[in-house]
């Protein structure tokens, strides 16, 4: 298998999980308890700049380049990287250690999970599993997979889209912290003191 059939074959399995682990605890989140207008206590807007960014650019952008690579890849070609098989492997290795991590992830946090800047009225501070270490493993285990997908895509214009999205995601963590210690004041501020933001402390 040569580089270019060995990048398309990973980067199509990752996307795959990644989409699946996505859709499978969304619809499981909603089955145990949807989160209803009366159910929500805080919701923070995101900045409607980073969002259209997000939402708007980024996402679609993501999409034609994946389409693009498949359907045509001579297209794509001219911005190839050129990549070593094991760095094509390591990236792969990145990314399933992500999803696994983003599975464990939304283990931990049941019904509490929610794609917006958003609380619970029932909403608890979650310190086990990964966030027994980390604050924000969520954004760990996104990353991760991102970036797995940069990497393993062996092309500049994927791989500048995907850092750009990790920076526009990243954007959020400052948010959330603020909204948290708002709800649970000096509980979280000494939960910050023995975590790690996106790493766990040493």
């Amino acid at each position: 298998m040569d580089q270019e059939a060995l990048s398309r074959f990973f980067l199509g399995e990752i996307l795959i999980l990644f989409l699946l682990v996505r859709v499978f605890f969304t619809i499981a989140s909603r089955v145990k308890g949807a989160r209803k207008p009366e159910d929500v206590k805080t919701t923070v807007p995101e900045g409607k700049a980073n969002f259209i960014l997000r939402r708007f650019v980024l996402v679609p952008a993501l999409s034609a380049s994946f389409f693009f690579l498949y359907a045509h890849p001579s297209w794509m070609s001219l911005f190839s990287i050129p990549l070593h098989r094991l760095g094509i492997y390591l990236g792969a290795i990145l990314g399933l250690c992500g999803l696994v991590l983003l599975t464990w992830v939304h283990l931990s946090l049941g019904k509490q999970w929610s794609a917006k800047l958003q609380l619970r009225n029932d909403h608890d501070l979650i310190q086990s599993g990964p966030y027994s270490r980390i604050r924000h493993p969520m954004y760990t285990a996104l990353f991760a997979v991102y970036l797995s997908l940069g990497i393993v895509s062996t092309n500049y214009v994927i791989l500048i889209l995907i850092v750009a999205a990790v920076v526009s995601i990243a954007a959020r963590i400052p948010q959330e912290e603020e909204m948290l210690i708002a709800r649970f004041g000096e509980e979280y501020k000494k939960y910050q003191q023995s975590t790690g933001r996106l790493f766990p402390k040493l």
